[in-house]
């Protein structure tokens, strides 16, 4: 039988494989987006993510515009965790005997939802016969040069923040992804965010992402994580994923304006990241003071 593969392992491979060549690529695979310098004020983000029956969603228990709503979502996060907005849409999709045109025109509503909050465009795309319901959504966007997140800013004494409750996601509120486009452009035009990225395959794996991009360890309290009313544990706020929340770093002294900033907006400070490491650690600390490293795990698209 041949062994499950590892998403991130393979990730890793593809990045030696297609380093960039060209001088207008400034980040390729690796990041929540590509980004691309053509010269102008901003910079230009890309992203694609993929949703599939079975995997993602449960086609017949499934709203049809949240199956739209989730496509279109899940981009539009990557775009906001760049500190971006974003532009256009392109949608590629494998449809299957088992669809009606009725449930294909309501998932494009829901699509046709985000984008119209948003003001995106969906500009075009391909379909194709499939044995699976499959969506796949390219966005385009773009960011100020001085205003990039990345995956490889954090820096020894940063705060750790989210912008909201995790855990119990894919109980169903997964599929009504509320990209955190507004958070994140608020974010980045009144403080400097050293690094940043959205919560889709878990908290701890997430934030491990930063820390293996920024070479640090880290520490989280977990008695300060902001656990939703749908989780079940504390380990479903940590590892079971889909949130779509923001998760990045500040500076200290950043981290105490936020704290004393007024904002229609709710982050949540809850740990800190510590000296520098080639082989990362995370680790937990309760309210006694104790601490444990972290297991890294999160959610497995394979």
């Amino acid at each position: 039988m041949e062994k499950t593969k590892d998403e991130f392992a393979l990730i890793k491979r593809l990045q030696t494989m297609f380093t960039p060549k060209r001088p207008e690529t400034i980040i390729g695979i690796g990041d929540d987006c590509a980004v691309l310098d053509l010269g102008a004020t901003e910079y230009v983000l890309m992203c694609s993510d993929s949703i599939c029956d079975g995997v993602h969603f449960i086609y017949n228990n499934s709203n049809k515009k949240l199956i739209g709503r989730k496509a279109i979502g899940s981009v539009l996060s990557d775009i906001a965790s760049m500190g971006g907005w974003p532009i256009a849409i392109n949608i590629d999709m494998g449809v299957p005997q088992y669809t009606s045109e009725k449930d294909l025109l309501e998932i494009a509503e829901g699509m046709r939802f985000l984008c119209d909050i948003f003001n995106v465009d969906i500009v075009g795309g391909d379909t194709t016969k499939a044995n699976l319901l499959w969506i796949s959504a390219k966005a385009i966007g773009k960011v100020e040069k001085d205003k990039l997140c990345l995956r490889t800013g954090a820096q020894t004494g940063d705060h750790i923040w989210i912008s909201g409750q995790l855990g119990g996601s894919r109980y169903g509120r997964h599929l009504e992804i509320e990209p955190r486009i507004p958070e994140a452009r608020w974010l980045v035009q009144n403080f400097k965010v050293n690094a940043m990225i959205d919560i889709s395959d878990g908290l701890v794996a997430d934030l491990f992402h930063i820390l293996e991009n920024s070479n640090k360890n880290a520490e989280i309290d977990t008695f300060l994580i902001p656990v939703h009313k749908d989780a079940k544990s504390l380990d479903e706020a940590l590892y079971m994923g889909e949130d779509f929340e923001l998760l990045f770093t500040l500076p200290k002294e950043e981290s105490l304006r936020l704290m004393e900033t007024k904002s229609e907006y709710k982050f949540y400070c809850i740990g800190q990241i510590l000296d520098e490491s080639q082989n990362p650690l995370l680790y937990a600390r309760k309210q006694d003071g104790t601490t444990a490293p972290l297991e890294i795990r999160g959610f497995k698209h394979f």
